[in-house]
């Protein structure tokens, strides 16, 4: 049984100041052929699951092309063209060389191109164009996707990872493999529904590990446990800042009859809408979330400074938090990282031991943040960037976030990078020689996805979301596409599940 592998992937955020463009897929994943399996055996990701489903099936995964760019803005349109192309181009040579007998994708769901609002309706668009009708198609998604009709109309099956943090692409990529070898195997398909919600709101609000997004997540769990038929089923959260016209949360559900996966598409839908309100937000600013870490008389507590995840968008360049933090200049305190290549490259000339002046972020607009000026900076530790990641989200990959400095400045240890990557887990630190049992308070750019790791090793968490290109704060952001009919815009809108 052969399989086409590999997949395109970025969540786009329209309102981000950094350019996706072909060589930003380049630097962060690219790849082709054997390198794919190389790349991701052993590892927990989507194409890691897909090759251990594999394994156990006795299938043979041929991989194509995987291109995977840091969140950032709006993809260039030659650049998802050219991708597309290579991707299609790829399948049908293997297709000649061997008829294949199923494809798996991994896509993401929040991807957007200029003049291709919906990428992944694109690209399966242009799949299903090419195979046609019924060679099986299944494609694996991340939680935050925009899910599209077309999507729905072009794969058999959508498989998106449940979790946030998103600790199940793994499983989730081993289901969508399996699920395709199943309709080779018995020539049968399942029926697949998609509902979308008149609903919008920010991934802040989005952690599965407690409040509404950990029931809905939990119900999805006890209804494919409970019903045999019900095979799978995904709460799509969405992500409001692609600023498409397809933005917005959504159900999807997998199941062997059509009544199954309506009724349990339902179920879940009016469920979610029913909750709409419990994801309203209040957002926290650096002082207070400082305020209330400093009431823990042990560490580390960790502040996660939500609106400039670049696992979103942001530039990671903003320093509202890091500026808290040096002002207050508290003894054991560290911050990781901040992504600016002209201060990286001015401390390495210094050397360690050596001293700088500069100013320190905040250099991509004023949204983030104005830079901050360091006086007489001390180079601590200059390192390659690279570690292998730890966290249950994506371990067994390699952390790259480019050349990067350790600068102590006053009380607080700052890790400053050349590469944007949110914070996964300790590695950031630990590669600069920063010994984070030591610390009392830890500042990082991430919104949930940290968690995975650091829940177990730290004492306290406390968000922050000043103002940036990802906060929880939906009413600051000027949207041109999205429907402003949809909750929470519109607070008294009424919606029911129509089979």
């Amino acid at each position: 049984m052969r399989i086409g592998i590999g997949g395109i992937a970025h969540e786009t955020n329209a309102f981000s100041p950094v350019s996706t463009k072909l060589e930003s897929f380049e630097r962060r994943e690219y790849a082709e052929g054997q390198a794919i399996i190389d790349k991701h055996t052993g590892v927990r990701s989507y194409i890691g699951g897909m090759i251990a489903e594999a394994g156990e099936r006795g299938a043979d995964p041929i991989a194509i092309l995987y291109a995977n760019a840091v969140p950032s803005g709006k993809i260039a349109k030659s650049a998802l063209e050219t991708l597309r192309d290579r991707l299609i181009d790829g399948l049908l040579a293997a297709h000649r060389t061997a008829p294949l007998d199923g494809i798996v994708l991994a896509l993401h769901g929040a991807g957007a191109a200029e003049g291709y609002p919906d990428i992944e309706g694109e690209i399966l668009r242009a799949v299903r164009e090419v195979f046609g009708p019924v060679l099986p198609i299944g494609v694996v998604l991340d939680l935050h996707g925009n899910i599209s009709e077309e999507m729905a109309e072009y794969a058999d099956v959508l498989i998106g990872v449940k979790g946030y943090p998103h600790v199940d692409m793994f499983e989730a990529g081993r289901t969508a493999f399996g699920l395709i070898c199943d309709m080779v195997e018995t020539g049968s398909r399942p029926y697949m529904r998609l509902v979308r919600l008149p609903f919008l709101f920010a991934p802040g609000k989005g952690l599965t590990i407690e409040g509404p997004a950990c029931d809905i997540r939990q119900r999805l769990l006890r209804a494919e446990q409970g019903d045999e038929d019900l095979i799978y089923g995904t709460f799509f959260h969405g992500f409001p800042f692609a600023d498409v016209p397809i933005a917005g949360a959504s159900v999807v559900t997998v199941a062997r009859t059509r009544e199954a996966a309506d009724r349990y598409a339902g179920e879940i839908s009016e469920y979610v809408w029913n909750r709409r309100a419990d994801f309203d937000c209040r957002v926290i600013m650096p002082a207070e979330a400082m305020d209330k870490a400093m009431q823990y008389a042990e560490g580390p507590v960790i502040i996660n400074e939500s609106s400039d995840n670049s696992g979103g968008g942001s530039p990671n360049d903003a320093t509202w938090l890091l500026r808290e933090m040096l002002e207050r200049n508290l003894p054991a305190t560290a911050f990781s990282h901040i992504c600016d290549p002209e201060v990286v490259r001015q401390a390495v000339q210094a050397g360690v031991g050596g001293r700088i002046s500069c100013l320190l972020g905040g250099k991509t607009d004023r949204l983030h943040g104005d830079p901050i000026r360091l006086e007489d900076a001390y180079v601590k530790t200059i390192s390659d960037g690279r570690a292998v990641c730890l966290s249950p989200m994506g371990k067994g990959s390699m952390m790259d976030i480019g050349l990067t400095v350790r600068l102590q400045i006053g009380n607080v240890d700052v890790v400053v990078s050349t590469q944007r990557a949110q914070e996964m887990d300790k590695r950031p630190f630990e590669i600069v020689g920063i010994d984070v049992t030591e610390l009392r308070i830890i500042g990082l750019k991430s919104t949930h996805h940290f968690r995975a790791w650091w829940k177990d090793h730290s004492v306290a968490i406390v968000p922050c979301d000043p103002p940036g290109v990802h906060c929880s704060d939906l009413s600051q952001f000027q949207f041109m596409y999205i429907d402003k009919t949809y909750y929470p815009f519109n607070k008294e809108r009424e919606w029911h599940f129509e089979v």
